[in-house]
């Protein structure tokens, strides 16, 4: 039914059933984000979509125009970098990524930050090492290990709260960034100390603990351990190993390697430390545990016997003047809760020590900018703050922070931003609606929390004053004042000190505050100490003794932090004082962006439908509870008329003065100009509005507008591309009409000289066939010549036959060889022996015929131009090959030759 709607405000039905079947349907067809207006739904898959995130889809949404209105988290990064590139709104952005536990902060914030740096165009002109796209990507893995750990509802949940600040530099396309900066809130450290059941420390441990190498173990002393107390070894899975390689090169790249080497050492103390138990020989405390003892002194630098003195001693001072009183430990508990006080100092330490050696990494690049000094800063903040946790028992002092960021945030945007949109737009005489009171009410919830009479102020009040009060009194404190501010009455709340209403009940140790998500019941159990966070002073000096390099840079300033007293100067110093002081930081730099939302949901609370069908990880109850406690359904009503993109006239007819009807508009002031393009396109009417102060629009109006601003500027091209196309085709033509020209005198010419050429040929041909005739007359003059000789010469030879006596010898004379001018003529006649008469059996040996050129001689049938010999020729010779001679059959040889024949 809903399943091609992308924003929800397009829905026509605005209630909560109608977003539950649209969201149901679109997560089914593995569609996981939707917008909310400026909004950005994100749906937990449960599960790994690498084809969601790819590069592939990076690529697509950085360069493609047409995903910019597609809900993704690349397209709410598109948008927001967009806005800071062309100053759209406020200067800097800010994107806020919320939600309760398990809802997928974390990795929506990774796939953001990912998708921002592949924006970045210099990536392969600075070397990896000074690269900030990579620097970012690669403190990821780091920050998670060292803050991250496993709880009852997410396997990898954030237990501290991080804004990543980037800074750019540049307009337009040319913005490029330049540095970053990451702040963290409320570091969970009271986990390292102790976790709930089923729960995990942070990963870092057993990262260590699966991937260190033997060596490594053995130098730390961490083999043949059964168990760590604070992170046992058998809670380590595969993924641990491979987590920690990707942790060591993180801290490769980041060029942290002696920080690495460090960071094992004490990690590896405080596993020992975690170890440590204390018990009561004689009256005075002992350990059964001694090598833990002298192993975390030796990787701390310290003496193990002044350390174990630390433990189980305790220093009282009543004044800076007043000598010190020692007194011991009163129980096991004290001593226990003194090394957990040490643990956590040393881990929370360590992990801002490890943040600020990333920051300045992350800030060197800055400097090298040649275009600083020429550009303001932009900032494009990325808030990824832990969500609204409320667990069925155990809810303490974490989860009262934790809860009271959240009411913060959502106060931040149903004040500023609903209620805001609301007076701006009727101010500017624009429509609005009307909103539930209860939601623009939310503030006196804060005011319950952090105002003079609250939680906070009772809580930090018993703090600074020390009156010794137990868990149960200040539960009755924080009751008593709660009642009186819902009342409306301004008065104190009664003393701590008041006997109780009724002795047979056990005293009460909770109280509960109806947040936005709902109720939660909080345990005032060691909230005190908690919240106190002291440190005692002999343990800050016995750290200052320290022979470690590291431990010295780890106390730093901190030393006179810690030390300093609880006076009015120093009530800053306790955990909600100061976890309320970077609240109010975080919300003024908040204050000055523009904000982009999303609202991170879980489809369902249970962990058995990781491994269920799509339809089967829904929980209706559970998601409608999320989409009310976001503020999802007022955001839909609001922005559905809201306007969130303004811009002033002068921009707005600037950006869009080729929408106007006329030149002559143009010369008009920029809000009739704004007036004027609105009524020419009344399609953009509401989308487009023209207040008293600037210009309002909604996302699909810029769309609208940009795509006929893109329309007019492609007629404009196309007809100055037609004037171009027929002024070159008019040039063809002209070239065309030249070459046929030219063709033309050409084919003339050479006609000329083929009409010349032919009647020479003509000419030619007729003299050769005259010349043929001339031949063939001669030919038949020279045959009959011939024919006329040959006559004469039989004649000759019959005259010449007739005057001999005896009969003539046979004269085998070739007609051919008489020419016409060839005269025949006897010379003499050889005969015997005798003188010219012979013998009638004798035969003439030899006739000479003398001829006008030539002398012929006959004799033996053979005709010659030679005098053959007197004597007979007889040539005996071996077989020869004589490839071109003519050989006769054998039989017609003479005598004596066989190959060769004369």
């Amino acid at each position: 039914m809903h399943e091609n709607i992308e924003d929800l405000t397009h829905l026509k039905k605005l209630d909560s059933s109608t977003v539950l079947q649209c969201l149901q349907s679109r997560y089914k067809q593995k569609q996981f984000y939707t917008w909310a207006g400026p909004t950005l739904v994100a749906l937990n898959p449960l599960k790994d979509v690498p084809e969601l995130y790819s590069k592939r889809m990076m690529h697509l949404f950085a360069h493609e125009s047409f995903t910019y209105k597609t809900p993704h988290i690349f397209a709410l990064g598109q948008r927001t970098l967009r806005h800071l590139q062309w100053g759209l709104g406020k200067t800097h952005q800010a994107i806020v990524v919320n939600g309760e536990s398990g809802a997928g902060k974390t990795c929506n914030a990774l796939y953001l930050l990912s998708f921002l740096a592949a924006m970045e165009t210099n990536n392969n002109e600075v070397p990896n090492s000074s690269n900030i796209e990579v620097l970012l990507c690669q403190s990821n893995p780091l920050l998670e290990a060292l803050g991250n750990a496993q709880t009852l509802k997410n396997e990898n949940s954030s237990r501290f709260g991080k804004l990543i600040r980037l800074v750019y530099l540049g307009e337009g396309a040319s913005t490029q960034l330049v540095s970053a900066h990451i702040e963290t809130y409320l570091l969970e450290s009271t986990r390292v100390a102790r976790q709930a059941a089923g729960e995990r420390n942070f990963h870092i441990f057993y990262q260590m603990l699966a991937g260190l190498s033997d060596s490594l173990k053995t130098e730390l002393e961490l083999k043949d351990v059964p168990i760590w107390e604070i992170a046992s070894e058998r809670d380590c899975n595969a993924v641990d190993e491979a987590q920690f390689h990707a942790t060591v090169a993180a801290l490769e790249q980041l060029s942290l390697e002696d920080t690495a080497n460090q960071l094992w050492k004490l990690l590896a103390a405080l596993l020992h430390l975690g170890n440590i138990k204390f018990t009561v020989t004689q009256e005075t405390w002992t350990t059964n545990q001694r090598h833990h003892m002298e192993s975390a002194a030796r990787l701390l630098g310290l003496n193990s016997n002044e350390l174990f003195q630390v433990f189980t001693v305790r220093n009282f001072q009543a004044g800076t003047k007043s000598p010190a009183v020692v007194r011991p430990c009163s129980s096991q508990n004290e001593c226990a809760a003194r090394r957990d006080t040490l643990i956590k100092l040393l881990y929370r330490m360590t992990f801002d020590t490890v943040l600020e050696s990333v920051n300045e990494k992350l800030q060197h690049t800055n400097n090298d900018q040649g275009q600083g000094h020429l550009f303001t800063p932009k900032y494009l903040c990325i808030l990824d703050l832990y969500g609204f946790e409320s667990f069925q028992y155990g809810n303490s002092l974490e989860q009262l922070c934790i809860n009271y960021a959240n009411e913060r945030l959502q106060y931040y945007f149903t004040i500023n931003y609903l209620k805001e949109q609301q007076v701006h737009l009727a101010n500017e005489g624009l429509n609005s609606i009307d909103l539930d009171e209860n939601v623009l009410d939310k503030h006196n919830l804060i005011s319950f929390l952090d105002g003079p009479v609250s939680v906070f102020g009772v809580l930090n009040e018993e703090c600074y004053l020390n009156r010794g009060c137990d868990d149960s009194q200040v539960c009755i404190r924080i009751q008593s004042s709660l009642n009186e501010r819902t009342k409306g009455v301004r008065s104190m709340p009664p003393s701590p000190r008041m006997p109780r209403v009724s002795r047979t009940k056990a005293p009460p140790v909770e109280f509960a505050i109806s947040h936005y998500a709902g109720l939660v019941s909080y345990s005032t159990v060691a909230m005190l100490d908690k919240n106190r966070d002291q440190v005692p002073g002999e343990m800050m000096s016995l750290l200052s003794k320290s022979k470690s390099h590291f431990i010295k840079l780890l106390l730093g300033k901190d030393a006179l932090i810690f030390n300093a007293t609880h006076t009015m100067n120093g009530r800053r110093h306790t955990v909600l004082a100061k976890f309320k002081n970077s609240l109010d930081n975080l919300m003024r730099i908040l204050n000055a962006c523009d904000v982009h939302y999303v609202r991170c949901i879980r489809p369902s609370v249970s962990e058995i439908h990781y491994t269920s069908s799509p339809s089967q990880r829904w929980d209706q109850d559970y998601v409608d509870a999320q989409l009310n406690a976001c503020g999802v359904i007022d955001t839909i009503k609001v922005s559905s008329f809201g306007y969130p993109i303004r811009m002033s006239h002068e921009e707005f007819a600037t950006r869009y003065q080729y929408l106007s009807s006329s030149r002559r508009d143009r010369n008009l002031d920029a809000k009739e100009i704004c007036r004027r393009i609105s009524e020419n396109y009344p399609q953009m009417a509401s989308e487009v509005r023209v207040g008293n102060s600037q210009m309002y629009a909604t996302e699909k109006g810029i769309e609208m507008a940009e795509r006929w601003k893109l329309q007019v500027r492609n007629q404009a091209a196309s007809i100055v591309q037609r004037w171009w196309r027929e002024h070159l085709r008019r040039k063809k033509a002209a070239l065309t009409i030249q070459n046929w020209w030219r063709t033309i005198v050409v084919v003339r010419a050479a006609n000329k000289v083929k009409r010349w050429w032919k009647r020479k040929r003509s000419a030619a041909q007729l003299l050769l066939k005259v010349g043929q005739i001339s031949n063939s007359v001669r030919v038949v003059q020279r045959s009959v010549r011939r024919w006329l000789a040959r006559v004469r010469a039989r004649r000759a030879i019959r005259q010449l036959r007739a005057q001999i006596s005896c009969p003539p010898p046979v004269a085998q004379i070739d007609e051919n060889w008489c020419d016409s001018n060839t005269t025949l003529k006897v010379v003499s006649l050889n005969w015997a022996e005798n003188n010219n008469c012979a013998k009638p059996t004798q035969s003439p040996s030899l006739i000479s015929l003398q001829l006008s050129r030539l002398n012929y001689f006959y004799s033996v049938g053979v005709i010659s131009i030679r005098r053959p010999p007197s004597v007979r020729a007889r040539f005996i010779t071996r077989k020869t090959c004589l490839p071109f001679s003519f050989i006769p059959p054998k039989t017609q040889l003479p005598t004596g030759l066989t190959d060769a024949y004369l």
